[in-house]
């Protein structure tokens, strides 16, 4: 499937108060998602963090009848990752959340070359990640991007990667090296924060 130029990112869906805290108007995000469905956006980014930790069940039930139209993109958060397995828990919740067998595209959260290897050097994520490959559980492995854009190359080069989603808008291009790199490999390139954040 080809990816629409424009894509939905759930970050930042509509949320209403209940009792001091904010939760995820999920009928609006339903309704939302519906809308760019309907008006040819065919891929939506997911983050276990998202919205209180509850986007991606507004983006599950958005998902229900329409699947098989919509490229999914999930993430393991890093910040979440302390033991052995937890990489593999954490997917395992996203796809319940979502109520979907697999992702299309699935890595890691924002992550960085340094922080990649310090969190494999206590969980073993890599490897999990790999495995939850083999088994199927995504097609194709990504990353989103925070780090200097120095550590772009490095990343690409480790060949894993068929997607890298960062950064860049008018007022910080700092990545745009990177990215022609990492189109140049034949990786797919996502932006966040088009208008800025």
């Amino acid at each position: 499937r080809q990816a629409s130029a424009l894509g939905f990112g759930s970050m930042r869906l509509p949320m209403t108060d209940v009792g001091n805290m904010e939760f995820v108007d999920l009928d609006r995000s339903v309704e939302l998602m519906h809308h760019a469905f309907d008006a040819g956006i065919n891929y939506v980014d997911c983050g276990f963090q998202y919205g209180n930790m509850q986007a991606e069940i507004a983006v599950g039930r958005a998902l229900k009848g329409r699947r098989d139209q919509v490229t999914v993109t999930g993430k393991c958060t890093k910040t979440r990752m302390f033991n052995p397995g937890d990489m593999r828990r954490m997917l395992d919740h996203q796809l319940e959340r979502l109520e979907i067998d697999a992702f299309d595209f699935y890595g890691f959260h924002g992550i960085g070359w340094e922080k990649l290897h310090e969190i494999d050097e206590k969980t073993g994520w890599l490897a999990e990640m790999h495995q939850a490959k083999e088994e199927g559980l995504f097609r194709h492995m990504c990353f989103s991007f925070h780090d200097e854009p120095e550590s772009i190359p490095k990343l690409v080069d480790l060949g894993w990667f068929e997607l890298m989603i960062c950064q860049y808008n008018y007022l910080d291009r700092r990545n745009e090296a990177g990215m022609a790199y990492a189109a140049e490999k034949g990786l797919g390139v996502c932006v966040m924060g088009p208008v800025g954040g």
